[in-house]
């Protein structure tokens, strides 16, 4: 008999981290295969509950076949896909190394939706995708603009394949929250303190993603800011939007 799982990259992570903790307490759930590249943090990542199977893979590698052939062996009845693995860069474009645009476009576009195309044969009725996007996505961002971009490709893509997939009732949900507070963002620059407008903790994000996968809804936003955010970027021309932008994070750069 299949096994019902969840799969969650980025899974060390903060979004991840409780992606995986929330999910493992759902009933229907028996494995939550949790992917990430350090090692020593999946196996504590694996004391935390028995129905954590830790991966490790290197998604801008060769992970994404390696857990292709995983899924293939295992055959199981994936319940929850999140793509939550990513990486971003803060600065002029120019200055970025081709390295750094090539991970960029590959973890944050194409690892997504290699590992939806792969995982969709072993999706039934009810299976949910929850792709990670970003409120940097409902406007172009200077000194943000591949990261952005990429995030864009990756909201404007999941309601796309959600309306394709209505048939088969799986649910695509875009995840666009505005600053999160992981751990992982700088605080000060230049001996400045960094101010992340309307940050929110990682379990606001994922409890709020989950119900509203849960509804169909092929997006989330959570907290008050990215909501204002996406209703502003609406109704306010973009160069404004970005001249405001610019004038907010220009210290930082």
């Amino acid at each position: 008999m299949m096994k019902r799982i969840a799969v969650v990259t980025g899974a060390t992570g903060g979004i991840g981290g409780m992606f995986v903790k929330r999910i493992c307490l759902m009933d229907d759930i028996e494995e939550v295969w949790a992917i990430g590249r350090n090692k020593d943090k999946l196996e504590r990542l694996r004391s935390q509950d028995q129905k954590i199977v830790p991966v490790a893979a290197d998604l801008s590698s060769d992970g994404v076949e390696a857990i292709c052939g995983l899924i293939s062996e295992k055959s199981p009845d994936i319940r929850i896909l999140v793509n939550n693995a990513g990486t971003g860069y803060m600065g002029p474009f120019e200055r970025m190394e081709k390295k750094q645009v090539a991970d960029i476009c590959r973890l944050n576009c194409s690892v997504p939706s290699e590992l939806i195309s792969i995982s969709l044969p072993y999706m039934h009725e009810g299976a949910r995708i929850l792709n990670i996007s970003s409120a940097s996505s409902f406007q172009p961002n200077p000194y943000l603009a591949m990261y952005s971009a990429s995030k864009v490709y990756l909201k404007n893509f999941s309601r796309a394949i959600n309306a394709e997939l209505k048939s088969r009732k799986i649910t695509a949900t875009a995840v666009c929250p505005g600053w999160v507070d992981t751990g992982m963002l700088p605080r000060t620059k230049a001996g400045s303190k960094i101010k992340y407008a309307g940050m929110i903790a990682p379990e606001i994000v994922v409890d709020k993603a989950l119900k509203d996968s849960a509804r169909g809804k092929d997006m989330s936003v959570p907290g008050v800011f990215a909501k204002y955010f996406r209703f502003y970027s609406k109704i306010t021309p973009a160069n404004i939007v970005m001249s405001q932008w610019i004038r907010s994070i220009r210290k930082y750069i």
